[in-house]
Protein backbone atom coordinates (compact mmCIF):
# COMPACT_ATOMS: atom_id res chain seq x y z
CA UNK A 1 0.00 0.00 0.00
CA UNK A 2 2.91 2.51 0.44
CA UNK A 3 4.34 1.95 -2.69
CA UNK A 4 0.86 3.23 -4.34
CA UNK A 5 1.18 6.30 -2.16
CA UNK A 6 4.61 7.16 -3.30
CA UNK A 7 3.19 6.77 -6.85
CA UNK A 8 0.66 9.09 -5.48
CA UNK A 9 2.57 11.90 -4.33
CA UNK A 10 5.19 11.79 -7.27
CA UNK A 11 2.45 11.72 -9.37
CA UNK A 12 0.99 14.57 -7.55
CA UNK A 13 4.53 16.61 -7.94
CA UNK A 14 5.85 15.79 -12.20
CA UNK A 15 3.63 17.71 -13.67
CA UNK A 16 5.44 21.00 -11.39
CA UNK A 17 8.75 20.02 -12.80
CA UNK A 18 7.55 20.61 -16.64
CA UNK A 19 7.09 23.42 -18.71
CA UNK A 20 4.77 25.30 -16.59
CA UNK A 21 4.09 26.65 -12.71
CA UNK A 22 7.90 25.09 -11.98
CA UNK A 23 8.38 24.62 -8.50
CA UNK A 24 12.37 23.31 -7.49
CA UNK A 25 11.94 21.39 -5.00
CA UNK A 26 9.19 19.69 -6.74
CA UNK A 27 11.96 18.36 -9.47
CA UNK A 28 13.97 16.47 -6.60
CA UNK A 29 10.77 14.94 -4.91
CA UNK A 30 8.96 13.29 -7.92
CA UNK A 31 11.50 10.81 -9.89
CA UNK A 32 12.69 10.02 -6.11
CA UNK A 33 9.03 8.58 -5.11
CA UNK A 34 8.19 7.41 -8.49
CA UNK A 35 11.74 5.35 -8.39
CA UNK A 36 11.23 3.90 -5.11
CA UNK A 37 7.50 3.19 -6.70
CA UNK A 38 9.00 1.85 -9.56
CA UNK A 39 11.39 -0.28 -7.65
CA UNK A 40 8.76 -1.91 -4.89
CA UNK A 41 5.89 -3.32 -7.12
CA UNK A 42 5.91 -5.75 -9.96
CA UNK A 43 7.10 -5.12 -13.52
CA UNK A 44 3.52 -5.35 -14.62
CA UNK A 45 2.26 -2.88 -12.62
CA UNK A 46 4.53 -0.29 -12.26
CA UNK A 47 5.43 -0.26 -15.92
CA UNK A 48 1.44 0.87 -16.94
CA UNK A 49 1.35 3.38 -13.54
CA UNK A 50 4.15 5.03 -14.56
CA UNK A 51 3.01 5.83 -18.29
CA UNK A 52 -0.53 7.03 -17.06
CA UNK A 53 1.49 9.27 -14.62
CA UNK A 54 4.00 10.29 -17.72
CA UNK A 55 0.32 10.86 -19.73
CA UNK A 56 -1.11 13.19 -17.05
CA UNK A 57 1.58 14.96 -16.28
CA UNK A 58 2.42 15.93 -19.70
CA UNK A 59 -1.16 16.55 -20.93
CA UNK A 60 -1.30 18.96 -17.74
CA UNK A 61 2.09 21.04 -18.20
CA UNK A 62 1.06 22.00 -21.96
CA UNK A 63 -2.82 23.56 -21.05
CA UNK A 64 -3.34 27.12 -21.93
CA UNK A 65 -3.13 26.15 -25.57
CA UNK A 66 0.68 25.80 -25.47
CA UNK A 67 -0.29 23.16 -28.09
CA UNK A 68 -2.15 24.68 -31.36
CA UNK A 69 -4.36 22.20 -31.38
CA UNK A 70 -6.34 19.19 -29.13
CA UNK A 71 -4.67 16.66 -31.71
CA UNK A 72 -1.22 17.89 -30.81
CA UNK A 73 -2.15 18.08 -27.30
CA UNK A 74 -3.19 14.73 -26.87
CA UNK A 75 0.03 13.20 -29.50
CA UNK A 76 2.56 15.01 -27.09
CA UNK A 77 0.98 13.39 -23.74
CA UNK A 78 0.96 9.74 -25.33
CA UNK A 79 4.53 10.63 -25.74
CA UNK A 80 4.42 11.36 -22.44
CA UNK A 81 3.25 8.38 -21.68
CA UNK A 82 6.01 6.24 -23.29
CA UNK A 83 8.93 8.49 -22.53
CA UNK A 84 7.99 8.67 -18.85
CA UNK A 85 8.80 4.75 -17.71
CA UNK A 86 12.02 4.50 -19.78
CA UNK A 87 14.50 5.29 -17.25
CA UNK A 88 12.93 3.38 -14.41
CA UNK A 89 12.40 0.64 -16.61
CA UNK A 90 16.13 0.66 -17.31
CA UNK A 91 16.87 1.05 -13.76
CA UNK A 92 14.72 -1.90 -12.78
CA UNK A 93 17.00 -4.16 -15.26
CA UNK A 94 20.32 -3.12 -14.61
CA UNK A 95 20.57 -1.67 -11.46
CA UNK A 96 19.45 -5.19 -9.21
CA UNK A 97 22.61 -7.20 -11.11
CA UNK A 98 25.28 -4.36 -10.24
CA UNK A 99 27.05 -3.55 -6.44
CA UNK A 100 28.13 -0.57 -5.09
CA UNK A 101 28.14 2.90 -6.37
CA UNK A 102 27.31 1.29 -9.76
CA UNK A 103 24.17 0.33 -8.73
CA UNK A 104 22.92 4.13 -8.17
CA UNK A 105 24.20 5.19 -11.52
CA UNK A 106 22.07 3.47 -13.85
CA UNK A 107 19.05 5.57 -13.24
CA UNK A 108 20.72 9.10 -13.89
CA UNK A 109 22.26 7.70 -16.81
CA UNK A 110 19.43 6.83 -18.38
CA UNK A 111 17.53 9.58 -17.10
CA UNK A 112 20.46 11.95 -18.84
CA UNK A 113 20.94 9.62 -21.61
CA UNK A 114 16.93 9.35 -22.80
CA UNK A 115 16.85 13.75 -22.02
CA UNK A 116 19.90 13.92 -24.18
CA UNK A 117 18.61 11.98 -27.08
CA UNK A 118 14.98 13.64 -27.19
CA UNK A 119 16.96 17.29 -26.75
CA UNK A 120 18.49 16.62 -29.95
CA UNK A 121 14.73 16.56 -32.18
CA UNK A 122 12.19 19.59 -32.75
CA UNK A 123 11.89 20.72 -29.12
CA UNK A 124 15.54 20.95 -28.45
CA UNK A 125 15.81 20.72 -25.13
CA UNK A 126 12.76 22.86 -23.52
CA UNK A 127 11.47 21.84 -20.35
CA UNK A 128 14.59 20.34 -19.54
CA UNK A 129 14.61 19.85 -15.42
CA UNK A 130 17.61 21.51 -14.87
CA UNK A 131 15.51 24.78 -16.16
CA UNK A 132 13.47 24.22 -12.36
CA UNK A 133 16.78 25.23 -10.56
CA UNK A 134 18.53 28.25 -12.43
CA UNK A 135 17.37 30.14 -9.50
CA UNK A 136 19.81 27.73 -7.53
CA UNK A 137 23.22 29.77 -8.67
CA UNK A 138 25.82 27.80 -6.84
CA UNK A 139 24.23 24.49 -8.49
CA UNK A 140 23.62 26.44 -11.91
CA UNK A 141 27.34 26.89 -12.12
CA UNK A 142 28.61 23.71 -12.60
CA UNK A 143 26.49 24.03 -16.41
CA UNK A 144 29.64 25.87 -16.96
CA UNK A 145 31.35 22.85 -17.18
CA UNK A 146 28.97 19.51 -17.89
CA UNK A 147 25.84 22.50 -19.41
CA UNK A 148 23.27 21.51 -18.47
CA UNK A 149 22.75 17.61 -18.05
CA UNK A 150 25.16 17.61 -15.05
CA UNK A 151 22.63 18.85 -13.60
CA UNK A 152 19.83 16.70 -14.28
CA UNK A 153 22.08 14.26 -13.65
CA UNK A 154 22.35 15.38 -10.15
CA UNK A 155 19.31 15.51 -9.71
CA UNK A 156 18.38 11.88 -10.90
CA UNK A 157 21.49 10.37 -9.16
CA UNK A 158 20.17 12.12 -5.84
CA UNK A 159 16.73 9.91 -6.18
CA UNK A 160 18.80 6.71 -7.06
CA UNK A 161 21.00 7.29 -3.55
CA UNK A 162 17.88 8.03 -1.37
CA UNK A 163 16.31 4.75 -2.49
CA UNK A 164 19.31 3.22 -2.05
CA UNK A 165 19.76 4.16 1.70
CA UNK A 166 16.28 3.95 2.09
CA UNK A 167 16.14 0.24 0.79
CA UNK A 168 19.76 -0.84 2.15
CA UNK A 169 20.33 1.38 4.97
CA UNK A 170 21.94 -1.28 7.36
CA UNK A 171 24.76 -2.06 5.11
CA UNK A 172 27.87 -0.83 4.87
CA UNK A 173 27.02 -0.42 1.41
CA UNK A 174 24.76 2.13 1.40
CA UNK A 175 26.60 4.14 3.49
CA UNK A 176 29.64 4.32 1.69
CA UNK A 177 27.27 5.33 -1.29
CA UNK A 178 26.18 8.22 0.59
CA UNK A 179 29.11 9.46 1.75
CA UNK A 180 30.26 9.74 -2.20
CA UNK A 181 27.53 10.96 -2.98
CA UNK A 182 27.28 13.62 -0.38
CA UNK A 183 31.13 14.61 -1.32
CA UNK A 184 30.37 15.10 -4.98
CA UNK A 185 27.28 17.11 -4.49
CA UNK A 186 29.10 18.96 -1.56
CA UNK A 187 32.04 19.89 -4.14
CA UNK A 188 29.60 20.93 -6.51
CA UNK A 189 27.55 23.42 -4.46
CA UNK A 190 30.58 24.66 -2.62
CA UNK A 191 32.66 25.25 -6.02
CA UNK A 192 30.17 27.27 -7.40
CA UNK A 193 29.37 29.20 -4.32
CA UNK A 194 32.58 30.30 -4.25
CA UNK A 195 32.35 31.24 -7.48
CA UNK A 196 29.22 33.69 -7.20
CA UNK A 197 31.28 34.72 -3.82
CA UNK A 198 34.76 35.44 -5.32
CA UNK A 199 34.66 35.85 -8.84
CA UNK A 200 31.23 38.23 -9.67
CA UNK A 201 31.49 40.13 -13.02
CA UNK A 202 33.70 42.98 -12.52
CA UNK A 203 34.08 44.33 -16.49
CA UNK A 204 32.33 47.90 -17.32
CA UNK A 205 28.98 47.63 -18.40
CA UNK A 206 27.16 48.82 -21.59
CA UNK A 207 23.34 50.43 -21.51
CA UNK A 208 21.09 47.80 -23.72
CA UNK A 209 17.65 48.71 -24.54
CA UNK A 210 14.86 45.89 -25.80
CA UNK A 211 11.78 46.69 -27.82
CA UNK A 212 8.85 44.72 -28.21
CA UNK A 213 6.13 46.32 -30.53
CA UNK A 214 3.64 48.05 -29.44
CA UNK A 215 1.12 45.39 -28.33
CA UNK A 216 -2.29 46.83 -29.17
CA UNK A 217 -0.94 47.55 -33.21
CA UNK A 218 1.14 43.81 -32.87
CA UNK A 219 -2.53 42.23 -31.41
CA UNK A 220 -4.18 44.26 -34.20
CA UNK A 221 -2.21 42.72 -36.76
CA UNK A 222 -2.76 39.26 -35.07
CA UNK A 223 -6.39 39.15 -35.50
CA UNK A 224 -6.47 40.54 -39.14
CA UNK A 225 -3.85 38.70 -40.60
CA UNK A 226 -5.00 36.90 -43.83
CA UNK A 227 -4.03 33.63 -45.32
CA UNK A 228 -0.42 33.43 -46.47
CA UNK A 229 0.04 34.02 -49.98
CA UNK A 230 -0.44 37.08 -52.96
CA UNK A 231 -1.95 39.88 -52.46
CA UNK A 232 -3.48 42.30 -55.27
CA UNK A 233 -1.86 45.97 -55.06
CA UNK A 234 -4.73 47.65 -53.27
CA UNK A 235 -4.70 44.62 -50.76
CA UNK A 236 -0.52 45.09 -49.84
CA UNK A 237 -1.59 49.24 -49.70
CA UNK A 238 -3.78 48.60 -46.67
CA UNK A 239 -2.21 45.90 -45.05
CA UNK A 240 0.77 48.37 -45.03
CA UNK A 241 -1.28 51.89 -43.94
CA UNK A 242 -3.01 50.02 -41.45
CA UNK A 243 -1.01 47.40 -39.79
CA UNK A 244 2.62 47.74 -41.04
CA UNK A 245 2.99 51.60 -40.73
CA UNK A 246 1.75 52.17 -37.26
CA UNK A 247 4.31 48.79 -35.77
CA UNK A 248 7.63 50.20 -37.73
CA UNK A 249 7.09 53.58 -36.78
CA UNK A 250 6.42 53.44 -33.08
CA UNK A 251 9.49 51.38 -32.91
CA UNK A 252 11.54 53.72 -34.62
CA UNK A 253 10.50 56.55 -32.54
CA UNK A 254 11.28 54.62 -29.32
CA UNK A 255 14.74 54.04 -30.41
CA UNK A 256 15.64 57.42 -30.58
CA UNK A 257 14.07 58.18 -27.45
CA UNK A 258 16.09 54.85 -25.92
CA UNK A 259 19.47 56.16 -27.88
CA UNK A 260 19.07 59.46 -26.59
CA UNK A 261 18.69 58.02 -22.98
CA UNK A 262 21.84 56.29 -23.22
CA UNK A 263 21.64 53.27 -24.98
CA UNK A 264 24.33 52.08 -26.83
CA UNK A 265 22.83 49.02 -27.99
CA UNK A 266 19.18 48.79 -29.21
CA UNK A 267 17.31 44.93 -29.94
CA UNK A 268 14.15 44.49 -31.25
CA UNK A 269 12.29 41.85 -30.68
CA UNK A 270 11.78 38.75 -33.12
CA UNK A 271 8.79 39.87 -35.48
CA UNK A 272 8.54 43.18 -34.33
CA UNK A 273 7.69 44.52 -37.70
CA UNK A 274 5.70 42.84 -40.60
CA UNK A 275 6.92 43.94 -44.08
CA UNK A 276 6.30 42.71 -47.98
CA UNK A 277 9.59 41.62 -48.77
CA UNK A 278 9.39 43.91 -51.72
CA UNK A 279 9.48 46.72 -49.27
CA UNK A 280 12.70 45.72 -47.85
CA UNK A 281 14.63 48.14 -48.99
CA UNK A 282 12.74 51.01 -47.65
CA UNK A 283 12.62 49.27 -44.68
CA UNK A 284 16.22 48.58 -43.93
CA UNK A 285 17.46 51.82 -45.32
CA UNK A 286 15.33 53.65 -42.34
CA UNK A 287 16.84 51.46 -39.77
CA UNK A 288 20.17 52.25 -41.10
CA UNK A 289 19.26 55.76 -40.69
CA UNK A 290 18.37 55.70 -36.75
CA UNK A 291 21.55 53.81 -36.48
CA UNK A 292 23.75 56.31 -38.30
CA UNK A 293 22.02 59.52 -36.61
CA UNK A 294 22.00 58.28 -33.64
CA UNK A 295 25.34 56.48 -33.28
CA UNK A 296 24.03 53.18 -31.77
CA UNK A 297 24.10 49.56 -32.74
CA UNK A 298 20.69 48.78 -33.78
CA UNK A 299 19.42 45.24 -34.16
CA UNK A 300 15.56 45.08 -35.88
CA UNK A 301 13.95 42.08 -35.84
CA UNK A 302 11.51 41.71 -38.92
CA UNK A 303 9.50 38.89 -40.86
CA UNK A 304 9.66 39.28 -44.81
CA UNK A 305 6.10 38.12 -46.27
CA UNK A 306 6.84 36.23 -49.08
CA UNK A 307 4.42 36.12 -52.25
CA UNK A 308 3.96 32.02 -51.51
CA UNK A 309 1.15 29.88 -51.02
CA UNK A 310 3.73 27.31 -49.44
CA UNK A 311 6.62 26.64 -47.96
CA UNK A 312 8.60 28.67 -47.14
CA UNK A 313 5.84 31.36 -46.32
CA UNK A 314 8.44 33.85 -44.93
CA UNK A 315 11.56 34.79 -43.78
CA UNK A 316 12.42 35.19 -39.95
CA UNK A 317 15.58 37.65 -39.26
CA UNK A 318 17.55 39.54 -36.79
CA UNK A 319 19.23 42.16 -38.44
CA UNK A 320 22.44 44.23 -37.19
CA UNK A 321 23.53 47.88 -37.87
CA UNK A 322 26.60 49.58 -36.48
CA UNK A 323 26.76 53.13 -35.48
CA UNK A 324 27.84 54.04 -39.33
CA UNK A 325 24.68 52.28 -40.50
CA UNK A 326 26.86 49.20 -42.53
CA UNK A 327 25.19 45.86 -41.88
CA UNK A 328 26.55 44.05 -39.34
CA UNK A 329 24.97 40.55 -39.85
CA UNK A 330 21.65 39.22 -41.56
CA UNK A 331 20.65 36.49 -39.41
CA UNK A 332 18.11 33.91 -40.49
CA UNK A 333 16.26 31.96 -37.72
CA UNK A 334 17.69 28.54 -38.06
CA UNK A 335 14.63 26.74 -36.77
CA UNK A 336 11.16 26.04 -36.99
CA UNK A 337 8.28 26.57 -33.86
CA UNK A 338 5.04 24.50 -35.76
CA UNK A 339 4.04 25.87 -38.64
CA UNK A 340 6.10 29.40 -39.19
CA UNK A 341 7.01 28.29 -41.98
CA UNK A 342 10.12 30.04 -42.12
CA UNK A 343 12.72 29.39 -44.39
CA UNK A 344 15.36 27.97 -42.27
CA UNK A 345 19.16 29.79 -41.94
CA UNK A 346 22.17 28.25 -42.07
CA UNK A 347 22.90 27.59 -38.89
CA UNK A 348 25.88 29.73 -37.90
CA UNK A 349 26.00 32.17 -35.08
CA UNK A 350 27.52 35.42 -36.57
CA UNK A 351 29.81 37.64 -34.05
CA UNK A 352 30.65 41.08 -34.62
CA UNK A 353 33.48 42.81 -32.47
CA UNK A 354 32.52 46.22 -30.93
CA UNK A 355 33.31 48.41 -28.08
CA UNK A 356 31.09 46.98 -25.71
CA UNK A 357 32.83 43.23 -26.10
CA UNK A 358 32.12 40.83 -29.21
CA UNK A 359 28.13 40.33 -29.78
CA UNK A 360 26.28 38.00 -31.32
CA UNK A 361 22.79 36.54 -32.08
CA UNK A 362 20.26 33.81 -31.92
CA UNK A 363 16.58 33.84 -32.11
CA UNK A 364 13.83 32.84 -30.38
CA UNK A 365 13.61 28.89 -30.05
CA UNK A 366 17.05 28.53 -31.66
CA UNK A 367 18.47 29.22 -28.22
CA UNK A 368 16.91 25.57 -27.32
CA UNK A 369 19.42 24.25 -28.99
CA UNK A 370 22.64 23.76 -27.04
CA UNK A 371 24.66 22.87 -29.88
CA UNK A 372 24.09 26.08 -31.78
CA UNK A 373 24.27 28.23 -28.76
CA UNK A 374 27.75 26.75 -27.87
CA UNK A 375 29.42 27.93 -31.02
CA UNK A 376 28.93 31.45 -29.45
CA UNK A 377 30.88 30.06 -26.79
CA UNK A 378 33.68 28.63 -28.79
CA UNK A 379 33.99 32.34 -30.44
CA UNK A 380 34.65 33.95 -27.37
CA UNK A 381 31.50 36.03 -27.33
CA UNK A 382 30.78 38.50 -24.42
CA UNK A 383 27.08 39.65 -24.96
CA UNK A 384 24.68 37.48 -26.51
CA UNK A 385 21.47 39.11 -28.02
CA UNK A 386 18.45 36.96 -28.39
CA UNK A 387 14.77 38.16 -29.80
CA UNK A 388 12.31 36.47 -29.79
CA UNK A 389 8.36 35.58 -29.49
CA UNK A 390 6.83 33.96 -27.32
CA UNK A 391 3.13 32.98 -25.77
CA UNK A 392 2.07 33.28 -22.36
CA UNK A 393 2.35 29.44 -21.62
CA UNK A 394 5.90 28.78 -22.76
CA UNK A 395 7.79 32.27 -21.90
CA UNK A 396 9.06 30.88 -18.64
CA UNK A 397 10.29 27.81 -19.97
CA UNK A 398 12.37 29.28 -23.03
CA UNK A 399 13.67 31.90 -20.43
CA UNK A 400 14.87 28.81 -18.60
CA UNK A 401 16.83 28.13 -21.50
CA UNK A 402 18.41 30.98 -21.68
CA UNK A 403 19.84 31.15 -18.75
CA UNK A 404 21.26 27.62 -19.03
CA UNK A 405 22.45 28.60 -22.37
CA UNK A 406 24.42 32.20 -20.63
CA UNK A 407 26.12 29.93 -18.01
CA UNK A 408 27.57 26.98 -19.54
CA UNK A 409 28.92 29.50 -22.61
CA UNK A 410 29.98 32.53 -20.10
CA UNK A 411 27.74 34.73 -21.76
CA UNK A 412 26.08 37.69 -20.72
CA UNK A 413 22.21 37.60 -22.11
CA UNK A 414 19.90 40.00 -23.43
CA UNK A 415 16.61 38.03 -24.26
CA UNK A 416 14.05 41.09 -25.89
CA UNK A 417 10.67 39.26 -26.15
CA UNK A 418 6.77 39.90 -27.84
CA UNK A 419 4.39 38.36 -26.49
CA UNK A 420 6.12 37.56 -23.49
CA UNK A 421 8.52 38.40 -20.79
CA UNK A 422 11.75 39.92 -21.85
CA UNK A 423 15.10 39.08 -19.65
CA UNK A 424 19.06 39.83 -19.14
CA UNK A 425 21.05 38.15 -17.38
CA UNK A 426 25.28 37.80 -16.31
CA UNK A 427 27.35 34.74 -17.24
CA UNK A 428 26.42 33.29 -14.09
CA UNK A 429 22.70 33.16 -14.33
CA UNK A 430 22.14 36.49 -12.19
CA UNK A 431 18.95 38.42 -13.14
CA UNK A 432 20.07 42.13 -14.54
CA UNK A 433 16.58 43.08 -15.68
CA UNK A 434 13.00 41.86 -17.16
CA UNK A 435 9.82 43.22 -17.96
CA UNK A 436 7.13 41.09 -17.70
CA UNK A 437 4.65 43.94 -19.25
CA UNK A 438 2.88 42.27 -21.95
CA UNK A 439 -0.13 40.31 -20.11
CA UNK A 440 -0.15 42.50 -16.82
CA UNK A 441 -0.59 46.12 -18.04
CA UNK A 442 -2.64 48.08 -20.94
CA UNK A 443 -1.54 46.98 -24.10
CA UNK A 444 -2.59 50.47 -25.32
CA UNK A 445 -1.05 52.70 -22.76
CA UNK A 446 2.53 50.77 -22.01
CA UNK A 447 5.51 50.60 -23.74
CA UNK A 448 7.20 47.55 -23.64
CA UNK A 449 10.84 47.89 -22.60
CA UNK A 450 13.91 46.52 -21.31
CA UNK A 451 16.69 48.72 -20.23
CA UNK A 452 19.96 47.18 -18.54
CA UNK A 453 23.45 47.36 -17.50
CA UNK A 454 25.06 44.93 -19.03
CA UNK A 455 28.68 43.79 -18.19
CA UNK A 456 31.15 44.23 -21.70
CA UNK A 457 33.03 40.74 -20.68
CA UNK A 458 31.98 36.93 -20.01
CA UNK A 459 33.76 34.13 -19.22
CA UNK A 460 35.86 31.66 -20.84
CA UNK A 461 33.80 28.06 -19.85
CA UNK A 462 35.26 24.61 -19.74
CA UNK A 463 31.47 23.29 -21.14
CA UNK A 464 31.74 25.45 -24.45
CA UNK A 465 35.86 25.34 -25.10
CA UNK A 466 35.96 21.76 -24.08
CA UNK A 467 33.39 19.29 -22.77
CA UNK A 468 30.11 20.35 -24.32
CA UNK A 469 27.64 17.46 -24.37
CA UNK A 470 30.13 14.76 -23.45
CA UNK A 471 28.22 13.81 -20.09
CA UNK A 472 25.11 13.15 -22.96
CA UNK A 473 27.47 10.67 -24.71
CA UNK A 474 28.92 9.63 -21.29
CA UNK A 475 25.28 8.49 -20.05
CA UNK A 476 25.09 6.68 -23.42
CA UNK A 477 28.09 4.48 -23.21
CA UNK A 478 27.69 4.04 -19.36
CA UNK A 479 24.43 2.37 -19.71
CA UNK A 480 25.94 0.32 -22.47
CA UNK A 481 28.95 -1.18 -20.12
CA UNK A 482 26.29 -1.64 -17.46
CA UNK A 483 24.02 -3.55 -19.80
CA UNK A 484 27.00 -5.55 -20.68
CA UNK A 485 28.30 -6.09 -17.15
CA UNK A 486 24.74 -7.22 -16.47
CA UNK A 487 25.13 -9.81 -19.91
CA UNK A 488 28.52 -11.26 -18.89
CA UNK A 489 27.76 -11.66 -15.12
CA UNK A 490 24.33 -13.45 -16.45
CA UNK A 491 26.14 -16.13 -18.72
CA UNK A 492 29.08 -16.85 -16.18
CA UNK A 493 26.44 -17.86 -13.58
CA UNK A 494 25.01 -20.11 -16.06
CA UNK A 495 27.69 -21.54 -16.87
CA UNK A 496 29.03 -21.93 -13.40
CA UNK A 497 25.74 -23.64 -12.27
CA UNK A 498 26.16 -27.27 -11.77
CA UNK A 499 24.66 -29.00 -15.23
CA UNK A 500 21.13 -30.68 -14.85
CA UNK A 501 20.07 -33.89 -17.29
CA UNK A 502 18.28 -33.11 -20.10
CA UNK A 503 14.75 -34.67 -20.01
CA UNK A 504 15.30 -37.46 -22.88
CA UNK A 505 18.98 -38.10 -21.72
CA UNK A 506 19.05 -41.81 -19.53
CA UNK A 507 19.47 -40.74 -15.72
CA UNK A 508 21.79 -42.84 -13.64
CA UNK A 509 20.57 -45.35 -11.50
CA UNK A 510 21.28 -46.42 -8.59
CA UNK A 511 22.33 -50.19 -8.30
CA UNK A 512 20.15 -52.45 -6.81
CA UNK A 513 21.66 -53.96 -3.25
CA UNK A 514 22.80 -57.18 -3.30
CA UNK A 515 20.31 -60.00 -2.01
Amino acid sequence: MMSWLWLALGAALLPFTLMQTTIPLAAWLAPLLLLRFSRTVRARWAVPALALVGALSTYASLRNGLMQTDQMHLATAAAGAVLTPIPYVIDRLLAGRLTGIARTLVFPMADTALAFVFGTGDFGTTGHVAGTQVGNLPLLQSAAVGGQWIIGLLMAWTAAVVNEVWQRRTTAGAGRTLLIFGAVLGAVLALGGARIALDPPAAPTVRITGLAPNRAASDAFASARQAPGPRSAAQRAELRERYFAPLLDDLVARTHRAAQAGARIVVWAEASAYEFVEDKEAVLERARSVARSEGIYLQIGVVWLLPRQQYPLNEIRAIMFDPSGATVWDYLKTVEVFDDGNLLGSGIVPTVDTPYGRLATVICFDASFPKLVRQAGRADVDILLVPSSDWEPVTDALNQQVVLRAVENGLNLVRTVRNGTSLAVDHQGRILGQDASWFRTDPVTTEHTLTVAVPVRGARTPYALFFGDVLGWLSIAGLLWAATVVILRRRAARTAAPARPADDEPKARTPAPAH
